[in-house]
């Protein structure tokens, strides 16, 4: 029985980017392990097979297709690889989803590629609601820009909700923020001691 990690590896020595089409057809798969495999086995090949997955995606953008799931997955491709090229694509792609749920994610890719703060505003707006999923959605993709005002709104959400997971969620997005940015240490330390040493304590048990 292969691994999740041996069956990627497998695609992408024996086919290579002859695999990427077949894999951009696994992304609409009713079965959400397949739809992941897929989009992991493209990871890997994506800085290579660029070009090909730009193209796809504006050929689908253009087809405008309705919640097509297809398309988030390729934004999420190219996004990972800071395509500038869609930036403009992305500001339209709201009205292509009638589901709120792809809009923080829309939002997530865009801020990856620009890194520009105003799209945290937009963040704080789905972190702020009550639909459960979406604020979920969103405390993961505000870490994709570590920075002191990522931290205030996330530490106003913390102590705003009275959710447990929701809680946790949080305190695993600062985690990672930090991770990403040490510079930002001192601030969270300054900011709110408790959640850093809860933090601290956390990562020496872990």
């Amino acid at each position: 029985m292969y691994s999740r990690e041996d069956l990627i590896k497998k695609i992408v020595d024996e086919k290579g980017l002859q695999a990427i089409p077949n894999l951009i057809e696994l992304l609409d798969d009713e079965d959400y392990e397949v739809r992941e495999l897929a989009r992991d086995a493209l990871s890997v090949m994506a800085p290579e097979g660029k070009e090909y997955l730009l193209q796809e995606f504006k050929r689908r953008f253009n087809l405008n297709l309705q919640d097509d799931t297809v398309l988030l997955y390729l934004a999420e491709l190219l996004s990972d690889l800071k395509c500038h090229e869609i930036v403009e694509n992305l500001k339209m792609m709201f009205n292509k989803f009638s589901d709120e749920r792809a809009f923080p994610l829309i939002i997530e890719n865009l801020l990856k590629i620009t890194k520009d703060e105003s799209y945290l505003d937009i963040l704080k707006t789905y972190i702020d609601s009550d639909e459960g999923e979406i604020e979920e959605i969103s405390v993961m993709a505000i870490t994709e820009l570590p920075s002191r005002k990522t931290l205030d709104i996330l530490l106003e959400k913390y102590y705003k909700t009275t959710n447990n997971s929701l809680k946790v969620l949080i305190l695993d997005s600062i985690t990672k923020i930090l991770t990403k940015n040490f510079d930002l240490v001192p601030y969270l330390q300054e900011r709110d001691p408790e959640i850093s040493e809860k933090l601290e304590l956390h990562l020496k048990r872990s």
